[in-house]
């Protein structure tokens, strides 16, 4: 299983849309063989991200998410935008 962590960021800094806690690091686990995570903002406490394989699956889910603030990362931390269904890099 692959981590990736989401370093704190600085209270009363960014918004309440950041993935970044004010409190602490983020670990993303990446269930095997998955490259995607939809995280959501750490505003909403609890894991708050699912792990895709793909990223047509990832992009599905980010649209079912989109009443939510979220972001699409890959296990390097780049971040996506789900656009029609594909993903298109920030």
């Amino acid at each position: 299983m692959t981590t990736f962590t989401i370093p704190q960021k600085m209270s009363n800094s960014g918004s309440i849309h950041d993935i970044a806690s004010d409190m602490f690091d983020r670990d993303i686990i990446f269930a095997p063989g998955c490259k995607y995570a939809v995280v959501l903002a750490s505003y909403y406490g609890g894991k708050g991200y699912t792990t895709h394989k793909t990223a047509a699956a990832a992009a599905a889910e980010s649209h079912k998410q989109r009443e939510y603030s979220h972001t699409v990362i890959d296990t390097e931390g780049n971040e996506f935008t789900a656009y029609y269904g594909d993903l298109v890099a920030k």
